[in-house]
């Protein structure tokens, strides 16, 4: 195997300092010169002037702001009304050329977006409305018809909306989200005090106080009462056994699991999961 030939130290850069030619007789680089704009400013002049002159404009801002308003206050009855007379607007611009389907999905994914962050705005959880935001945009890729994908758009709406209904209903101080939600998203983990007191940037005693003036319970408590809501939640699913819910939620044992579960559900697991309807 040959061995590089090593450069003098000295030696410039053959494509710079020893090229000859002015800068003026030199091609340009890449960053020689701005960016090229994506579109040029004749296709979108022709486009606008398309549209005006079609009278096909798009639609009016303080609509959109108003529906969403209403999913960022978890205002769902008015939401309801006001999709009554939203559904039969045609004002929206093309998103696809080639195929009226593949339009109507990348409008509902732009909608999903928007009220993906609106209802965060509103308050619920953002690992909730992001994971939401997720399958149903994941939904919307499998559906074939338009008639499907107006139903999924339609219901994605209602769906934020009532979440951030249901998540201001139990809604809490600015400091104690930020811990609530820190915890929800946490509940796989050991969560000791001091590290929940850590991520908040708050003394865990002060914070114990702030969860029992908010909850009633202290934080240690609260933290044990939402890991047995959590499990409630995986029975339901019936994809998980007992043991592996208890190690899924950092429960020391079986026994341990069963007791913390008994004091906040009043029965035990398996006499929850036999409550549970089958799936069919």
């Amino acid at each position: 195997m040959g061995t590089r030939r090593k450069e003098p130290a000295n030696m410039k850069n053959a494509n710079t300092e020893n090229d000859e030619r002015t800068p003026d007789e030199r091609p340009n680089r890449p960053s020689d010169s701005p960016p090229a704009a994506f579109f040029e400013d004749r296709e979108l002049l022709l486009r606008l002037a398309q549209s005006r002159q079609d009278e096909r404009l798009h639609h009016d801002l303080p609509a959109e702001r108003k529906m969403l308003r209403y999913v960022r206050e978890g205002r769902y009855e008015e939401l309801t009304e006001f999709l009554t007379d939203w559904n039969r607007r045609e004002d929206f611009g093309i998103l696809s050329r080639s195929s009226m389907l593949r339009h109507q999905k990348n409008l509902t994914i732009c909608g999903i977006t928007l009220y993906t962050r609106a209802a965060i705005e509103g308050g619920l959880n953002a690992e909730i409305a992001f994971t939401l935001s997720d399958l149903l945009i994941q939904r919307l890729e499998e559906l074939r018809t338009l008639e499907e994908v107006n139903e999924l758009s339609t219901a994605a709406l209602r769906e934020f909306a009532r979440r951030v209904r249901d998540a201001r209903e139990h809604s809490v101080s600015g400091t104690f989200e930020a811990c609530r939600q820190y915890i929800f998203n946490h509940l796989y983990e050991e969560l000791p005090l001091a590290r929940v007191g850590r991520a908040i940037g708050l003394n865990p005693a002060y914070l114990s106080r702030l969860c029992k003036q908010e909850t009633g319970l202290s934080l240690s408590a609260y933290i044990r009462r939402e890991k047995v809501e959590e499990a409630k939640r995986l029975l339901e699913l019936q994809e998980y056994g007992l043991s592996e819910i208890c190690a899924l939620l950092g429960f020391n044992d079986q026994s341990h699991f069963t007791q913390v579960f008994k004091t906040w559900a009043g029965v035990t697991p398996g006499t929850y999961r036999k409550r549970i309807p089958k799936k069919n």
